[in-house]
């Protein structure tokens, strides 16, 4: 009995191995933060690609049979970005219109992500890839040290990439949704959370990666979001004064560096 066991495992791990890759990036963000009102620009925050840096790390779990093409990964990504952005605006219940306060915001950024991927492997060179995650997003806005804003909400995450191979080259772009779950933002002097409206993101990847050998690949990657929340719901002060966030649709980009260890 223990001998059929034992060749029954033999033949499992044959059949089915496992690849382990991991990444780290360096990682640059643009920002183009808009809120409105009624179709009126309230305030902005906007920042260049060095303004806004940080560090991204990916664990890849690869799963596949070696008889069959086609094969599955999951894939966990922490990205972490502070920096600084350029505010106009004005001060709250003053009137005097857009532009009236220049001033320097303080970003906190954390983005986490857990994906499972299934890739279809067309042929030699092409691979479609399809995948659905969960992520979590949190961005600490700093406006003064009295005006601390917390953004913060979970999402559904599926995608769809065409993967494509020339020698030790690859391409992959991946058009991303993320359907944003429970959006929340805390802000100082508020002991009640704003409820968001919706906060859902559109994302278009372009990585590029060289692959040195069975161990080691670089990499660069373009991202370009299109982020959109949805006013909230109204929220009391002490005083009874009522407040809402309103909306607000951000543009951003980022640029990534990074280097690819295989096992």
């Amino acid at each position: 009995m223990l001998k059929k066991v034992f060749v029954g495992i033999s033949v499992i791990s044959v059949m089915l191995f496992a690849k382990i890759e991991y990444s780290i990036s360096a990682v640059g963000m643009s920002m183009d933060y808009n809120e409105y009102k009624d179709g009126k620009l309230l305030d902005s925050e906007s920042s260049r690609l060095s303004d806004l840096t940080g560090v991204e790390l990916t664990y890849n779990y690869i799963m596949k049979e070696n008889d069959i093409l086609d094969f599955n990964n999951i894939v966990l990504s922490i990205m972490a970005l502070d920096g600084d952005t350029k505010y106009l605006g004005s001060y709250i219940g003053s009137n005097l219109g857009y532009g009236n306060l220049v001033s320097t915001t303080s970003n906190k950024i954390y983005d986490i992500d857990l994906d499972f991927i299934h890739t279809f492997h067309q042929t030699v060179n092409y691979k479609l890839m399809i995948s659905l995650g969960v992520g979590y997003r949190f961005w600490r806005r700093e406006l003064s040290v009295q005006q601390v804003e917390d953004y913060k909400w979970y999402s559904l995450r599926p995608s769809i990439a065409l993967s494509y191979n020339y020698k030790n080259l690859n391409i992959t772009p991946r058009f991303e949704y993320q359907y944003g779950i429970r959006p929340r933002m805390k802000a100082s002097d508020f002991n009640q959370e704003f409820v968001l409206g919706s906060a859902n993101i559109m994302q278009l990847s372009i990585p590029i990666k060289y692959t040195f050998n069975k161990s080691l690949s670089i990499y660069t990657a373009y991202t370009y979001q299109y982020q959109k929340i949805r006013e909230s719901e109204i929220v009391y002060d002490s005083s009874g004064t009522g407040y809402l966030e309103p909306e607000s649709k951000a543009y951003n980009e980022y640029i990534k560096f990074g280097i690819i260890f295989k096992y």
